[in-house]
């Protein structure tokens, strides 16, 4: 039924399953509604049982246009050998990473059991998304710096897979990056911003709610590993601010004795008024946010037209409209998807299961000279695990047993030599001491 849905186009197929040949004026009751919507895969039985016929022919005309509008995967493109010419051949590629490359360094993902929405869990919010939901944060930002600190960059290494699109890009492949990470990590990796599209913000910057001042976000970070809502510093001396100022000058009157005192109150009171207090707020999009206009002029102004291989890399892809990039991009145009788990509510051409960084290795040694992936989290030998089939289009990448934990195991451990390293700088005599960039992360 699909197939000639998509052969024959959506008149001819309401035709040839709704509407005999003699009269297309039937009574709705007679027609097979639930049996085509069954086969279009609108299978809940609430709208089967629940809904009368009127309302399924509204529902089938949905279903007809989301069927005509799903890519399906190519004829020429089935294998991981394809997926590793396409790569050493493509001339601009487009990457949507999500939280997924960057969990090897310990910073959590979102939708995971071990997730960030599984901590906001706890915070009794009737859903986790509410601490990154604009309206929640104007009308209380103290539930976001509540829980911030969980998400803010406590890192500036960045991961293999990271180390991968910076190789992309050091061999002229690289259109765009689209990330949806908040961490910043790209700019550690040296990921050109011409390259690169944050699609979420960052913590790179914030901005004052109420007069617009923006800051570099690290000035924001002391706040929020303690959960305090940062104000605005910005100085917004205004008539009313002085004239207020004056009135409460005026109305206290000096007592023997008391006039030190009085000066600090007024000094206080004049620092006050010229100061703008509003909230600030990191540069990360929240929910009922617009993204980025480099998201829309990039995409429909030039990966549309010169991208010839889409990469997906640790996303989930269940994030509109950044998860729209897929049925944006022409369906010609091949379409990788690596991550840990599979993606069941779209059709790529082929699927590389399991950890991001083992399979980016995998692939750069099968790419060959150019693409030598140096990294100090990668093995010495390459990847050492097992790559098998597990159905067509998919290849799952397993690890050697304890490879996890002895990952686990080096990262802490390189962030304690980390950690180390900064004491002894904090301890070096100023002049001694090394320059210490913070983080600006995610």
């Amino acid at each position: 039924m699909k197939t000639y849905l998509r052969a024959y186009g959506e008149q001819k197929f309401l035709l040839k399953y709704l509407f005999n040949s003699e009269s297309d004026a039937r009574d709705l009751s007679e027609l097979p509604i639930r049996e085509v919507l069954y086969a279009l895969g609108i299978r809940s039985r609430l709208v089967l049982e629940g809904f009368d016929e009127t309302a399924m022919v509204q529902l089938l005309q949905l279903a007809v246009t989301r069927e005509l509008s799903r890519r399906l995967p190519l004829d020429d493109v089935t294998t991981l050998d394809d997926t590793i010419s396409l790569i050493k051949n493509a001339k601009n590629i487009v990457l949507l990473t999500g939280a997924g490359i960057s969990t090897s360094l310990g910073i959590p993902d979102f939708r995971s059991d071990s997730g960030i929405y599984k901590k906001l869990e706890t915070m009794g919010l009737s859903e986790p998304q509410e601490v990154f939901d604009l309206h929640v944060f104007r009308e209380d930002p103290s539930i976001f710096y509540t829980f911030s600190r969980e998400i803010l960059p406590t890192v500036t290494r960045f991961s293999p897979t990271h180390a991968f699109i910076k190789l992309i890009q050091d061999n002229g492949k690289l259109l765009t990056n689209y990330t949806q990470n908040i961490d910043n990590l790209e700019s550690y990796a040296g990921i050109s911003t011409d390259k690169l599209v944050q699609c979420h913000g960052s913590f790179a910057f914030a901005t004052c709610q109420n007069c617009g001042h923006k800051v570099p976000g690290q000035e924001l970070f002391s706040d929020i590993s303690i959960g305090v809502v940062s104000r605005c510093k910005q100085s917004a001396p205004t008539e009313s601010d002085n004239s207020s100022s004056s009135s409460r000058k005026r109305k206290r009157k000096p007592i023997d004795g008391d006039e030190d005192e009085q000066d600090a109150d007024e000094s206080t009171d004049a620092a006050y008024q010229t100061q703008c207090n509003g909230v600030m707020k990191p540069d990360i999009t929240f929910f009922g946010e617009a993204l980025p206009k480099t998201f829309e002029t990039r995409l429909l102004g030039q990966d549309v037209d010169d991208c010839d291989l889409l990469i997906c890399i640790g996303t989930s892809l269940k994030v509109a409209p950044v998860s729209e990039i897929i049925r944006v991009l022409p369906g010609h145009i091949p379409q990788i998807y690596i991550s840990r788990t599979p993606c069941t509510h779209a059709e790529f051409d082929v699927s590389l299961l399991g950890n991001c960084d083992d399979i980016v290795e995998y692939i750069c040694n099968k790419l060959g000279e150019g693409w030598e992936l140096k990294h100090e989290m990668i093995t010495e030998n390459g990847f050492n695990g097992e790559v098998v089939k597990t159905a067509d289009r998919i290849y799952k990448f397993i690890r050697p047993s304890g490879a996890d934990e002895r990952q686990v195991m080096d990262v802490k451990t390189q962030g304690k030599c980390k950690n180390d390293e900064l004491d002894e700088a904090e301890a070096k005599p100023e002049s001694d001491a090394e320059e210490i960039i913070p983080e600006s992360g995610s």
